[in-house]
């Protein structure tokens, strides 16, 4: 799904298609499998490789280390980020769902996961949103939105595109400071599994190296891209594909503790979602 985000409407489809396919064959005993030490491979996915993330207008080269005498770079390889998977079924609807992650104050949302969060919509959040009642209108061939001169809000019912200036709350025992990241949005109707279902879906990525002021901590890379479909009963099955390569804290990127820590905070947020949809929480009681 990161490779063919900018796909034609067909193509995004089957990956859709293969989505819902895959967790009906294997991926439902994610969703109440108990998270420990013991079982972090269950979560684990393949790597990402070079051709995933060519269309991302993300940085060739990687500050990897800073010492006394300067910074270091090195060429970006991105299998060695490691990935992890989450599921979650979620009591919203689809449309509740892309409101919540649409919003721009999204520390206001996520408490747990964001100290500050800066929004800035590259194109137009009102005809994006406003596009389930209206038209969303079809992609019909692949396309390149980081090419220059490429005018966003020429797909805009169909994609939705921020810059973020992103203050994440400390990643175990490591801690960076506020960076830029960018998510884009997609949405439609689709076939899943022969009946037509509302999808959001959401690509991330964080186009250089973050780091923390010592120079110890950083994150190297981060891609992540979510799935949310419509089920039958009206809610929402919710997955959170993470790739993601931290450095320092003691934090082995591929050891189950990077592992669990990256599957219990997609589960939180994702359970932050239900309990707001529903209505068990307010904002003010802030998701815990």
């Amino acid at each position: 799904m990161v490779r063919e985000f900018f796909s034609d409407d067909p193509t995004f489809q089957a990956g859709v298609q293969g989505f819902f396919e895959w967790f009906e064959a294997e991926g439902t005993e994610l969703i109440d499998l108990e998270l420990n030490p013991e079982n972090s491979g269950s979560f684990t996915l393949k790597d990402l490789f070079a051709e995933d993330v060519v269309s991302l207008p993300i940085d060739a080269d990687l500050v990897v280390d800073k010492t006394n005498e300067g910074d270091v770079t090195a060429p970006r390889d991105v299998t060695t980020a490691a990935g992890t998977v989450s599921l979650a079924m979620m009591d919203c609807t689809v449309r509740q769902a892309e409101a919540l992650l649409t919003r721009p104050d999204q520390d206001t949302v996520f408490p747990l996961d964001w100290e500050g969060y800066d929004r800035t919509y590259t194109s137009t959040l009102d005809t994006y949103a406003g596009a389930w009642d209206e038209t969303i209108d079809r992609i019909r061939e692949p396309f390149q939105p980081f090419e220059a001169g490429f005018d966003k809000d020429s797909i805009g019912s169909t994609m939705l595109f921020t810059e973020n200036e992103v203050d994440p709350t400390a990643v175990l025992t490591a801690n960076i400071t506020a960076y830029p990241m960018d998510l884009i949005f997609r949405h439609g109707v689709y076939d899943v599994g022969g009946r037509e279902a509302e999808a959001v879906t959401v690509l991330t990525f964080s186009r250089a190296a973050a780091w923390g002021n010592a120079g110890a901590n950083a994150l190297l890379q981060s891609f992540s891209v979510e799935i949310n479909v419509a089920t039958e009963d009206d809610r929402t099955l919710r997955m959170l594909a993470v790739w993601a390569e931290p450095k320092g804290g003691g934090i082995d990127p591929n050891g189950a503790l990077a592992t669990n820590f990256a599957v219990d905070k997609a589960r939180k947020s994702s359970r932050c979602m239900s309990r707001l949809c529903s209505g068990e929480i307010t904002e003010e009681d802030k998701c815990k």
